[in-house]
């Protein structure tokens, strides 16, 4: 019989299952429905010139370019294609450099990625998904892990065929899904959610404060930006007066201009209206403006649009950037390579052997001015003494400095410098 812990876990275990964290029953029932916050962030990427900089200077880091390798001791191949081959092809014909373009943006931005491949057994195309369509999403549950799930079916909200795409069709990729649901959290988010304050008030997301501010700012330099003017006519008649204030508004000039009949006895004059700024304005300005670039998660905003950084302050902001875009990177590379390896399947191949890996960079090319400066060396060496440098050695220069593609192998002539390594380490055996 189970002990009475036993039991007691579980029980937790179950309600925690059930109540599977933040999830409401509304949720369980009918699944997620993102589109109205998918929406939003997208319009604050389309409109918040800091945010859409930040995710396109970070995406493009991310993803600026890549090429793939396999595993060189596989020799099968397909129609007399290797499995890389195979798979260049695939990436030229579904413009996958594009494609990892967009989805770095998703993936940064929105915190998920929806890549549409159109069969569930063979990859005929791939297709991102925008955000602001994703209407709603439903998934089963697969163990009583939170995050464990398998969608069913996404239902798109927009005018066109198809409404919906089953789950089969679709591979989702969530970036740090720190709830139950399948939605993942990307830097938007956070700038385009609400946060509850308790006793029933609520500040407003840091995207409307921001988008407020800069309206009042605008409506602040349209009012006071020209000079507002008070012009006074001491002891003029009423009639007069309205007819000066007719001519005075009808000056082409920008401001407010008011007219004011002061005391008889009065002297003519016009006055500059100035408005008064608050006190700490500047202060409040400019933390909120901090806060939001913190919610951005990099410093690249503010070191091409800031002064003031020194060389060891942008040293240290651009490697906290350089970390979270090689954690983007190896998220991406994850995807990629699960669908290169439908790909190579579906070419009759052995992905598993094949090992065709999505690699960030260019390829290291052969330098023929290095290539060109140790032959000539090793040829000098080689005439003066010619064991002075083995088979082996002489691999491992060309293929390290020159980037000569060769292969580890047992030297076929043992170099004196390898024999009396030998030596030293027969010596440092036996004591």
């Amino acid at each position: 019989m189970p002990s009475a812990l036993q039991s007691i876990a579980n029980r937790i275990r179950n309600v925690f299952h059930e109540s599977v964290l933040f999830l409401t029953e509304t949720e369980k029932a009918m699944g997620v429905q993102p589109q109205e916050l998918f929406k939003t962030m997208t319009q604050v990427y389309m409109g918040d010139l800091a945010a859409k900089a930040n995710i396109d200077l970070l995406a493009d880091k991310v993803a600026l370019r890549f090429y793939t390798t396999m595993n060189n001791d596989y020799k099968e191949t397909s129609d007399g294609k290797t499995a890389k081959e195979i798979v260049d092809e695939w990436c030229k014909a579904v413009g996958f450099d594009q494609v990892l373009q967009l989805s770095a943006r998703y993936l940064i931005g929105w915190g998920n990625i929806f890549w549409w491949v159109g069969n569930p057994v063979r990859v005929e195309f791939l297709a991102v998904l925008p955000g602001d369509i994703i209407k709603q999403i439903r998934y089963d549950r697969e163990g009583p892990q939170p995050n464990n799930y398998r969608i069913t079916q996404v239902d798109l909200g927009w005018k066109h065929e198809p409404k919906t795409i089953p789950g089969e069709e679709l591979i989702h990729v969530a970036y740090n899904p720190i709830t139950a649901s399948p939605v993942g959290v990307g830097i938007l988010q956070g700038l385009c959610t609400p946060l509850e304050l308790g006793n029933g008030e609520t500040r407003e997301a840091f995207c409307q404060i921001k988008g407020k501010i800069h309206s009042g700012m605008a409506d602040t330099i349209y009012t006071f930006g020209a000079p507002n003017e008070l012009w006074s006519f001491p002891g003029l008649a009423k009639e007069k007066l309205l007819e000066a204030q007719s001519q005075v508004r009808n000056i082409p000039r920008r401001g407010a201009r008011f007219v004011y009949n002061p005391p008889a006895g009065s002297e003519a004059k016009v006055t500059s209206v100035v408005a008064e700024r608050m006190r700490g304005l500047d202060y409040y300005a400019e933390m909120l403006d901090d806060e939001y670039n913190l919610g951005l998660q990099s410093a690249l905003n503010r070191l091409i649009s800031k002064r003031g950084y020194t060389e060891a302050s942008s040293k240290e902001a651009m490697g906290v950037t350089e970390d979270r875009v090689y954690g983007f990177q190896q998220f991406l590379k994850r995807t990629a390579e699960a669908v290169f390896d439908r790909v190579v399947a579906q070419a009759g191949l052995d992905p598993a052997q094949a090992e065709v890996r999505l690699n960030w960079g260019m390829p290291e090319s052969l330098d023929y001015e290095k290539l060109s400066q140790i032959l000539s060396q090793v040829t000098e060496l080689l005439k003066v003494n010619p064991s002075v440098i083995g088979t082996l050695e002489l691999r491992k220069i060309l293929r390290e400095v020159a980037k000569l593609p060769l292969e580890e192998e047992a030297p076929e002539v043992p170099s004196q410098v390898l024999e009396v390594e030998k030596q030293i380490e027969r010596k440092t055996a036996l004591g």
